[in-house]
Protein backbone atom coordinates (compact mmCIF):
# COMPACT_ATOMS: atom_id res chain seq x y z
CA UNK A 1 0.00 0.00 0.00
CA UNK A 2 3.13 2.50 -0.56
CA UNK A 3 1.08 4.41 -3.34
CA UNK A 4 -1.47 5.08 -1.09
CA UNK A 5 0.68 5.71 1.91
CA UNK A 6 2.34 8.58 -0.27
CA UNK A 7 -0.71 10.45 -1.38
CA UNK A 8 -1.75 9.89 2.15
CA UNK A 9 1.15 11.64 3.77
CA UNK A 10 1.15 14.28 1.23
CA UNK A 11 -2.42 14.98 1.68
CA UNK A 12 -1.80 15.17 5.70
CA UNK A 13 0.83 17.49 5.08
CA UNK A 14 -0.95 20.36 3.90
CA UNK A 15 -3.96 19.61 5.70
CA UNK A 16 -2.03 20.38 9.02
CA UNK A 17 -0.30 23.44 7.46
CA UNK A 18 -4.25 24.28 6.56
CA UNK A 19 -5.31 24.02 9.86
CA UNK A 20 -1.75 26.05 10.71
CA UNK A 21 -2.47 29.03 8.30
CA UNK A 22 -6.38 28.90 9.49
CA UNK A 23 -7.77 31.53 12.25
CA UNK A 24 -9.52 30.06 15.22
CA UNK A 25 -11.14 31.58 18.26
CA UNK A 26 -10.20 28.63 20.03
CA UNK A 27 -7.94 25.33 19.21
CA UNK A 28 -7.95 22.33 21.00
CA UNK A 29 -6.72 19.01 20.27
CA UNK A 30 -9.27 17.57 17.94
CA UNK A 31 -11.73 21.04 17.46
CA UNK A 32 -11.40 24.07 16.75
CA UNK A 33 -13.85 27.03 16.73
CA UNK A 34 -12.55 29.22 13.24
CA UNK A 35 -13.70 32.27 12.08
CA UNK A 36 -11.05 32.02 8.84
CA UNK A 37 -10.46 28.93 6.88
CA UNK A 38 -6.87 28.26 4.59
CA UNK A 39 -7.98 28.08 1.17
CA UNK A 40 -4.48 27.75 -1.09
CA UNK A 41 -2.71 24.88 1.05
CA UNK A 42 -6.31 23.23 0.83
CA UNK A 43 -6.75 23.35 -2.58
CA UNK A 44 -3.32 22.16 -3.79
CA UNK A 45 -4.27 19.28 -1.07
CA UNK A 46 -7.44 18.37 -3.32
CA UNK A 47 -5.88 18.63 -6.35
CA UNK A 48 -3.12 16.33 -5.50
CA UNK A 49 -6.15 13.83 -4.34
CA UNK A 50 -7.72 14.15 -7.31
CA UNK A 51 -4.57 13.88 -10.05
CA UNK A 52 -3.53 10.86 -7.80
CA UNK A 53 -7.62 9.34 -8.04
CA UNK A 54 -7.76 9.96 -12.23
CA UNK A 55 -4.14 8.47 -13.12
CA UNK A 56 -5.20 4.80 -12.19
CA UNK A 57 -5.69 2.84 -15.41
CA UNK A 58 -7.41 -0.24 -13.24
CA UNK A 59 -9.52 -0.44 -9.70
CA UNK A 60 -12.54 -2.77 -8.68
CA UNK A 61 -15.23 -1.48 -11.17
CA UNK A 62 -13.12 0.83 -13.04
CA UNK A 63 -12.31 -1.27 -15.83
CA UNK A 64 -16.31 -1.48 -16.69
CA UNK A 65 -16.76 2.43 -16.55
CA UNK A 66 -13.34 2.58 -19.22
CA UNK A 67 -15.07 0.23 -21.82
CA UNK A 68 -18.70 1.32 -21.62
CA UNK A 69 -17.05 5.55 -22.26
CA UNK A 70 -14.89 4.07 -24.99
CA UNK A 71 -17.55 2.22 -26.43
CA UNK A 72 -19.63 5.67 -26.44
CA UNK A 73 -20.65 6.29 -30.46
CA UNK A 74 -21.84 10.33 -30.82
CA UNK A 75 -21.66 9.92 -34.75
CA UNK A 76 -25.52 10.60 -34.52
CA UNK A 77 -25.31 13.95 -32.14
CA UNK A 78 -24.94 13.76 -28.56
CA UNK A 79 -28.33 12.79 -27.22
CA UNK A 80 -29.09 10.13 -29.64
CA UNK A 81 -30.38 7.06 -28.27
CA UNK A 82 -30.54 8.44 -24.84
CA UNK A 83 -32.92 6.34 -22.68
CA UNK A 84 -34.10 9.50 -20.27
CA UNK A 85 -35.57 6.91 -17.50
CA UNK A 86 -33.97 7.75 -14.73
CA UNK A 87 -33.02 4.02 -13.99
CA UNK A 88 -30.42 4.17 -16.77
CA UNK A 89 -28.36 7.03 -15.19
CA UNK A 90 -29.42 9.79 -17.84
CA UNK A 91 -27.53 12.76 -16.33
CA UNK A 92 -24.51 10.40 -16.77
CA UNK A 93 -24.57 9.35 -19.80
CA UNK A 94 -25.63 12.74 -21.36
CA UNK A 95 -21.98 14.25 -19.57
CA UNK A 96 -20.16 11.56 -20.56
CA UNK A 97 -21.14 12.27 -24.04
CA UNK A 98 -20.70 15.44 -23.80
CA UNK A 99 -17.16 14.97 -22.89
CA UNK A 100 -17.14 12.31 -25.97
CA UNK A 101 -17.62 15.24 -28.05
CA UNK A 102 -15.40 17.50 -26.63
CA UNK A 103 -12.74 14.73 -27.24
CA UNK A 104 -11.78 14.12 -23.80
CA UNK A 105 -9.43 10.78 -23.57
CA UNK A 106 -10.64 7.72 -21.41
CA UNK A 107 -8.21 9.10 -19.09
CA UNK A 108 -9.50 12.59 -19.05
CA UNK A 109 -13.21 10.68 -18.48
CA UNK A 110 -11.45 9.48 -14.87
CA UNK A 111 -9.07 12.42 -14.32
CA UNK A 112 -12.49 14.72 -14.70
CA UNK A 113 -15.00 12.54 -12.96
CA UNK A 114 -11.99 12.55 -10.18
CA UNK A 115 -11.75 16.07 -9.50
CA UNK A 116 -15.56 16.72 -10.18
CA UNK A 117 -16.09 14.08 -6.90
CA UNK A 118 -12.57 15.24 -4.56
CA UNK A 119 -13.00 18.93 -5.39
CA UNK A 120 -16.74 18.47 -3.61
CA UNK A 121 -15.60 16.26 -1.00
CA UNK A 122 -12.77 18.71 0.01
CA UNK A 123 -15.12 21.64 0.10
CA UNK A 124 -17.71 20.73 2.07
CA UNK A 125 -15.16 19.37 4.71
CA UNK A 126 -13.57 22.62 4.74
CA UNK A 127 -16.72 24.50 4.56
CA UNK A 128 -18.31 22.52 7.77
CA UNK A 129 -15.23 20.65 9.80
CA UNK A 130 -14.40 21.89 13.43
CA UNK A 131 -10.95 19.93 12.35
CA UNK A 132 -9.32 20.05 9.18
CA UNK A 133 -6.24 17.93 9.50
CA UNK A 134 -8.86 15.55 11.73
CA UNK A 135 -11.40 15.71 8.81
CA UNK A 136 -9.02 14.70 6.08
CA UNK A 137 -7.04 12.01 8.33
CA UNK A 138 -10.61 10.30 8.89
CA UNK A 139 -11.44 10.56 4.75
CA UNK A 140 -8.26 8.67 4.31
CA UNK A 141 -8.56 5.81 7.24
CA UNK A 142 -12.45 5.69 7.07
CA UNK A 143 -12.43 4.50 3.26
CA UNK A 144 -13.97 7.70 1.36
CA UNK A 145 -11.03 8.86 -0.40
CA UNK A 146 -10.66 4.65 -1.93
CA UNK A 147 -14.48 5.12 -2.48
CA UNK A 148 -13.71 7.36 -5.56
CA UNK A 149 -11.76 5.34 -7.32
CA UNK A 150 -14.65 3.17 -7.44
CA UNK A 151 -18.51 3.42 -8.31
CA UNK A 152 -18.11 6.52 -10.55
CA UNK A 153 -21.99 7.20 -10.82
CA UNK A 154 -22.59 6.89 -7.25
CA UNK A 155 -19.75 9.12 -6.40
CA UNK A 156 -20.88 11.58 -8.41
CA UNK A 157 -24.41 11.45 -7.04
CA UNK A 158 -23.15 11.66 -3.39
CA UNK A 159 -20.96 14.86 -4.18
CA UNK A 160 -24.18 16.43 -5.86
CA UNK A 161 -26.49 15.73 -2.39
CA UNK A 162 -23.88 17.08 -0.46
CA UNK A 163 -24.35 20.20 -2.23
CA UNK A 164 -27.89 19.86 -1.54
CA UNK A 165 -26.81 19.61 2.32
CA UNK A 166 -24.93 22.57 1.89
CA UNK A 167 -28.23 24.29 0.39
CA UNK A 168 -30.46 23.11 2.75
CA UNK A 169 -28.34 24.39 5.85
CA UNK A 170 -28.74 28.04 3.94
CA UNK A 171 -32.32 27.46 3.45
CA UNK A 172 -32.12 27.46 -0.30
CA UNK A 173 -34.99 25.10 -0.18
CA UNK A 174 -35.55 25.36 -4.01
CA UNK A 175 -31.73 24.42 -4.68
CA UNK A 176 -31.95 21.56 -2.48
CA UNK A 177 -34.41 19.78 -4.27
CA UNK A 178 -32.99 20.77 -7.14
CA UNK A 179 -29.56 18.97 -6.29
CA UNK A 180 -30.94 16.25 -4.89
CA UNK A 181 -33.17 15.37 -8.16
CA UNK A 182 -29.88 16.21 -10.43
CA UNK A 183 -28.06 13.63 -8.37
CA UNK A 184 -30.66 11.45 -9.01
CA UNK A 185 -29.92 11.19 -12.71
CA UNK A 186 -26.69 9.99 -11.92
CA UNK A 187 -27.82 7.14 -9.50
CA UNK A 188 -31.27 6.82 -8.07
CA UNK A 189 -30.60 5.93 -4.64
CA UNK A 190 -29.61 9.88 -3.82
CA UNK A 191 -33.37 10.21 -3.48
CA UNK A 192 -32.62 9.12 0.09
CA UNK A 193 -31.22 12.69 0.22
CA UNK A 194 -34.85 13.81 0.59
CA UNK A 195 -34.95 13.18 4.13
CA UNK A 196 -32.17 15.15 5.61
CA UNK A 197 -34.54 18.15 6.38
CA UNK A 198 -36.03 15.64 8.60
CA UNK A 199 -32.85 14.88 10.33
CA UNK A 200 -32.39 18.28 12.04
CA UNK A 201 -33.48 17.59 14.75
CA UNK A 202 -30.91 17.20 18.31
CA UNK A 203 -29.22 13.58 18.65
CA UNK A 204 -30.17 11.20 21.48
CA UNK A 205 -34.03 12.65 21.51
CA UNK A 206 -37.09 10.43 20.82
CA UNK A 207 -36.30 10.57 17.06
CA UNK A 208 -33.09 8.93 17.47
CA UNK A 209 -34.52 6.19 19.06
CA UNK A 210 -37.28 5.61 16.55
CA UNK A 211 -34.05 5.48 14.25
CA UNK A 212 -32.16 2.58 15.93
CA UNK A 213 -35.54 0.85 16.09
CA UNK A 214 -37.11 1.15 12.64
CA UNK A 215 -33.27 0.00 11.46
CA UNK A 216 -32.85 -2.62 14.33
CA UNK A 217 -36.12 -4.54 12.95
CA UNK A 218 -34.77 -3.90 8.88
CA UNK A 219 -31.42 -6.12 10.40
CA UNK A 220 -33.39 -8.55 12.09
CA UNK A 221 -36.28 -8.96 9.44
CA UNK A 222 -34.03 -8.71 6.39
CA UNK A 223 -34.00 -12.07 5.16
CA UNK A 224 -38.27 -11.88 5.13
CA UNK A 225 -37.73 -8.03 3.27
CA UNK A 226 -35.74 -9.48 0.82
CA UNK A 227 -38.77 -9.90 -1.91
CA UNK A 228 -39.53 -6.18 -1.13
CA UNK A 229 -36.61 -4.63 -1.36
CA UNK A 230 -35.97 -6.59 -5.13
CA UNK A 231 -39.42 -4.83 -5.83
CA UNK A 232 -38.11 -1.41 -4.61
CA UNK A 233 -34.55 -1.56 -6.68
CA UNK A 234 -36.18 -2.59 -9.74
CA UNK A 235 -38.38 0.43 -9.59
CA UNK A 236 -35.22 2.41 -10.14
CA UNK A 237 -34.03 0.31 -12.92
CA UNK A 238 -31.64 -2.10 -10.86
CA UNK A 239 -31.89 -5.23 -11.88
CA UNK A 240 -31.47 -7.56 -8.93
CA UNK A 241 -31.90 -10.93 -8.00
CA UNK A 242 -32.52 -12.96 -4.77
CA UNK A 243 -29.25 -14.50 -5.05
CA UNK A 244 -27.61 -10.80 -5.37
CA UNK A 245 -28.45 -9.69 -1.90
CA UNK A 246 -26.77 -13.42 -0.52
CA UNK A 247 -23.98 -13.71 1.11
CA UNK A 248 -21.96 -12.83 4.45
CA UNK A 249 -22.22 -10.09 6.48
CA UNK A 250 -20.32 -6.90 7.18
CA UNK A 251 -16.80 -7.31 8.76
CA UNK A 252 -17.31 -6.31 12.29
CA UNK A 253 -14.15 -4.25 12.20
CA UNK A 254 -15.34 -2.42 9.74
CA UNK A 255 -19.14 -1.99 11.80
CA UNK A 256 -17.21 -1.17 14.77
CA UNK A 257 -15.06 1.76 12.67
CA UNK A 258 -18.30 2.97 11.25
CA UNK A 259 -19.96 2.73 14.91
CA UNK A 260 -17.40 4.71 16.61
CA UNK A 261 -18.66 8.27 16.43
CA UNK A 262 -22.47 7.03 17.55
CA UNK A 263 -21.18 5.18 20.63
CA UNK A 264 -19.08 8.27 21.26
CA UNK A 265 -22.23 10.35 20.63
CA UNK A 266 -23.85 8.27 23.29
CA UNK A 267 -21.67 9.40 26.11
CA UNK A 268 -22.45 13.07 24.97
CA UNK A 269 -25.87 12.35 24.60
CA UNK A 270 -26.62 15.24 27.59
CA UNK A 271 -24.84 17.98 26.06
CA UNK A 272 -26.08 16.91 22.52
CA UNK A 273 -29.63 17.02 23.21
CA UNK A 274 -29.21 20.60 24.07
CA UNK A 275 -27.25 21.61 21.21
CA UNK A 276 -28.67 24.04 19.26
CA UNK A 277 -26.82 23.92 16.05
CA UNK A 278 -28.20 22.48 13.24
CA UNK A 279 -24.95 22.14 11.48
CA UNK A 280 -23.70 19.74 14.27
CA UNK A 281 -26.93 17.97 14.83
CA UNK A 282 -27.08 16.88 10.75
CA UNK A 283 -23.78 15.80 10.75
CA UNK A 284 -23.83 13.85 13.54
CA UNK A 285 -27.54 12.41 12.75
CA UNK A 286 -26.69 11.70 9.02
CA UNK A 287 -23.05 9.72 10.49
CA UNK A 288 -25.84 7.76 12.79
CA UNK A 289 -27.73 6.97 9.66
CA UNK A 290 -24.27 5.94 7.92
CA UNK A 291 -24.08 3.45 10.93
CA UNK A 292 -27.61 2.21 10.96
CA UNK A 293 -27.42 1.13 7.06
CA UNK A 294 -24.73 -0.34 8.04
CA UNK A 295 -25.60 -2.43 11.12
CA UNK A 296 -27.93 -4.12 8.63
CA UNK A 297 -25.43 -5.48 6.40
CA UNK A 298 -24.06 -6.88 9.60
CA UNK A 299 -27.29 -9.67 8.22
CA UNK A 300 -25.90 -10.17 5.17
CA UNK A 301 -25.38 -8.74 1.93
CA UNK A 302 -22.99 -6.83 2.73
CA UNK A 303 -22.01 -5.15 -0.81
CA UNK A 304 -25.13 -3.90 -1.41
CA UNK A 305 -25.89 -2.80 2.14
CA UNK A 306 -22.17 -1.06 2.68
CA UNK A 307 -22.35 0.63 -0.69
CA UNK A 308 -26.05 1.99 0.29
CA UNK A 309 -24.83 3.30 3.58
CA UNK A 310 -21.49 4.87 1.42
CA UNK A 311 -23.75 7.76 0.65
CA UNK A 312 -23.58 9.43 4.38
CA UNK A 313 -20.26 8.31 4.41
CA UNK A 314 -18.52 11.53 4.19
CA UNK A 315 -20.19 12.76 6.98
CA UNK A 316 -17.89 10.67 9.15
CA UNK A 317 -15.14 12.38 9.10
CA UNK A 318 -16.84 15.54 10.47
CA UNK A 319 -18.84 13.82 13.56
CA UNK A 320 -15.95 12.95 15.68
CA UNK A 321 -14.57 16.53 16.01
CA UNK A 322 -17.64 18.50 16.64
CA UNK A 323 -17.91 15.42 19.29
CA UNK A 324 -14.78 15.98 20.79
CA UNK A 325 -16.07 19.16 21.52
CA UNK A 326 -18.08 17.73 24.69
CA UNK A 327 -14.91 16.50 26.58
CA UNK A 328 -12.35 17.67 28.87
CA UNK A 329 -8.79 18.31 28.09
CA UNK A 330 -7.51 15.58 28.97
CA UNK A 331 -10.59 13.04 27.43
CA UNK A 332 -9.96 14.76 23.71
CA UNK A 333 -5.95 14.06 23.75
CA UNK A 334 -6.75 10.55 25.10
CA UNK A 335 -10.15 9.96 22.56
CA UNK A 336 -8.23 12.08 19.38
CA UNK A 337 -5.07 9.13 20.08
CA UNK A 338 -7.65 6.25 20.17
CA UNK A 339 -9.29 7.77 16.95
CA UNK A 340 -5.87 8.06 14.96
CA UNK A 341 -4.39 4.52 16.26
CA UNK A 342 -7.33 2.37 15.70
CA UNK A 343 -8.38 3.87 11.92
CA UNK A 344 -4.68 3.60 10.73
CA UNK A 345 -5.09 -0.24 12.19
CA UNK A 346 -8.37 -0.39 9.97
CA UNK A 347 -6.54 1.36 7.37
CA UNK A 348 -3.68 -0.98 7.03
CA UNK A 349 -6.58 -3.44 7.27
CA UNK A 350 -8.95 -2.63 4.32
CA UNK A 351 -5.92 -2.24 2.38
CA UNK A 352 -3.16 -4.39 2.89
CA UNK A 353 -4.53 -7.23 4.59
CA UNK A 354 -7.93 -7.36 2.78
CA UNK A 355 -6.80 -6.55 -0.33
CA UNK A 356 -3.11 -5.05 -2.16
CA UNK A 357 -4.13 -1.83 -3.08
CA UNK A 358 -0.82 -1.65 -5.38
CA UNK A 359 -1.56 -4.59 -6.84
CA UNK A 360 -5.21 -3.44 -7.94
CA UNK A 361 -4.08 0.34 -8.66
CA UNK A 362 -1.99 0.68 -11.58
CA UNK A 363 -1.21 3.74 -12.15
CA UNK A 364 -0.32 5.77 -15.57
CA UNK A 365 2.61 8.37 -15.33
CA UNK A 366 1.35 12.19 -14.75
CA UNK A 367 3.79 13.00 -17.67
CA UNK A 368 2.42 10.55 -19.83
CA UNK A 369 -1.16 11.82 -18.82
CA UNK A 370 -0.37 15.35 -20.47
CA UNK A 371 1.13 13.96 -23.56
CA UNK A 372 -2.34 12.37 -23.83
CA UNK A 373 -5.11 14.08 -22.67
CA UNK A 374 -6.75 14.65 -26.21
CA UNK A 375 -5.88 11.66 -27.89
Amino acid sequence: MWKLLGIFAVSMLFAIAAEAHSSCKARTIGYSEYFRKDKLFIFIMAACMAIFVGLRISYNDTPTYRHVYETIDITGGIFKEIDWSIGENPGFNVLNRILKYLGFSTQSFLMFYAILTNGIYIWFIRKYTSSIWLSVFYFFTMGCYTFTMAAIKQCTAVAFCVLSVDRMLEKKWYAFIFWVLFACTFHPYAIMYIVTPLLLFKPWTSNTWKMFGLFGLAGIFLQSMLGTIISITTMFGEEYSVSSFEGAGVNPFRLAVIWAPTLLSFLARRQLSQNPDEKANLIINLSMLNAEIMFVALFGTANYFARLANYFLIFQTMALPYLFKYFSQKSKQILCAMTVICYLLYFYYANAITQSFDFMFPQMNFFTYLQSLFV
